[in-house]
């Protein structure tokens, strides 16, 4: 099974397996600042690292302790005036002043990391490709591995090595994630995980169990919804023990690829797909009506709270509805066209986006205005997406600064 990844072009439904980054996945930095060294990646060209000053115990095999210029970010969780962004190579950055300053924390890995989500300021996870399952304890200061094990053909037990997608923290205990090949994980202590089984007949489709679900959100620990591939919607209303799929669409095809969803927790959701697509509920998920966006780019994230609703996509697109997702607006934005994969709100009104080359943009206006804080714009040579998921461009040859600003 192929699965979709926000930097491929939207038109193509596929998800690549690999760990290019929009074409950039041969250029990385090592942590620090220092010595300027060259390294031969495999399959790569050589690129430039940078040493620490200082560091005599330089080991370039240890790529779990590389950092990569404008990673790419995937995911953005909000607590309190914590704000946690993850993405390309294990990256991991964190502010604890509602996104003025930030700060790269070390992860115990070298995979993609698609999702992040705290269940308050102290207790989160991040997961991500490979199965990798990543939790932290103080903050998202520090992250370290938790290993989960699924069935096997055989009856037995293997370690998952299948992506993962969607996280949601329920507690400091408690949380799901969901993946490709129909993985759905929960854990009630933090560190062991069970796979959820979601039997054949609980879909509303005839498509294979082991499809693709990007996205699992919960507005309390009773209720939650899972979205994905072939237009999946699952919902619970007895914290997961059962789970229910909906396939009553109104306006929207019924195999629409869903990226993302964004419950409100009051029986108001909304969810972006391929080619502009949206679809929102109002009635807990039983039924799902199409509406307009004005957009043909692929929707990859969804945030609602209240009856504040943004979705954000390729190219650049971000759009903000105020009547619970039933008409949509372009709200003011700084000028670039990286592709945006991570939304959520935080409270005061404040909320961010994530996605290519380290872009994170931040609103304190629930999402009418919104300002650049870090990252930087491709290249003109790069384009806005690769519509080859195995595309990759010459490595970068120079130092590229951490904390560019747009360029007019």
């Amino acid at each position: 099974m192929v699965a979709f990844e926000p930097h491929v072009d939207s038109t193509a439904a596929v998800k690549k397996r690999d760990r290019s980054q929009s074409g950039q996945g041969c250029a990385r930095t090592r942590r620090g600042s220092g010595t300027v060294v060259s390294v031969l990646v495999s399959g790569c060209l050589s690129v430039l690292l940078v040493l620490p000053s200082g560091a005599a115990d330089f080991e370039p095999a240890s790529t779990e302790t590389w950092e990569i210029p404008q990673a790419n970010l995937y995911d953005v969780a909000v607590v309190g005036d914590s704000v946690w962004a993850v993405g390309y190579w294990g990256t991991a950055l964190r502010s604890t002043d509602r996104g003025e300053t930030w700060s790269r924390s070390p992860t115990p890995t070298d995979e993609n990391l698609y999702a992040v989500a705290f269940a308050d300021v102290g207790h989160g996870w991040a997961v991500g490709a490979a199965g990798t399952v990543l939790r932290s304890e103080n903050g998202g200061r520090s992250w370290e591995t938790v290993q989960v094990e699924v069935a096997d053909e055989m009856g037995g037990e293997r370690p998952l090595d299948g992506p993962l997608f969607g996280v949601a923290a329920i507690s400091p205990t408690e949380a799901w994630a969901v993946g490709d090949f129909g993985v759905v994980l929960h854990t009630r202590n933090g560190v062991q995980w069970q796979q959820v089984v979601i039997p054949e007949e609980s879909f509303a489709d005839d498509n294979i169990r082991e499809r693709i679900f990007n996205s699992i959100q919960f507005t309390d620990p009773q209720h939650g919804i899972i979205v994905g591939e072939f237009g999946s919607v699952l919902r619970t209303e007895d914290a997961g023990q059962t789970w229910i799929g909906e396939k009553r669409f109104e306006g929207a095809i019924e195999d629409t690829y869903l990226f993302d969803v964004g419950p409100n927790g009051r029986g108001v959701a909304v969810s972006g797909g391929v080619g502009g697509v949206c679809i929102r509920t109002a009635d807990g998920g039983f039924l799902w009506t199409s509406t307009r966006t004005h957009s043909t780019a692929g929707l990859f994230g969804a945030a609602m709270r209240e009856q504040r609703a943004l979705l954000v996509g390729d190219r650049g697109v971000v759009l903000l509805s105020s009547d619970g997702g039933v008409t949509w607006r372009e709200p003011e934005r700084p000028r670039f066209f990286n592709w945006l994969r991570g939304v959520a709100f935080g409270a005061d009104e404040l909320a961010f986006a994530v996605g290519e080359r380290g872009l994170l943009i931040r609103s304190v206006d629930a999402g009418e205005d919104w300002e650049w804080k870090l990252g930087r714009q491709p290249g003109p040579e790069a384009g806005v997406s690769v519509p080859d998921p195995g595309a990759r461009t010459k490595p970068q040859t120079g130092p590229v600064r951490e904390h560019a600003q747009p360029t007019e």
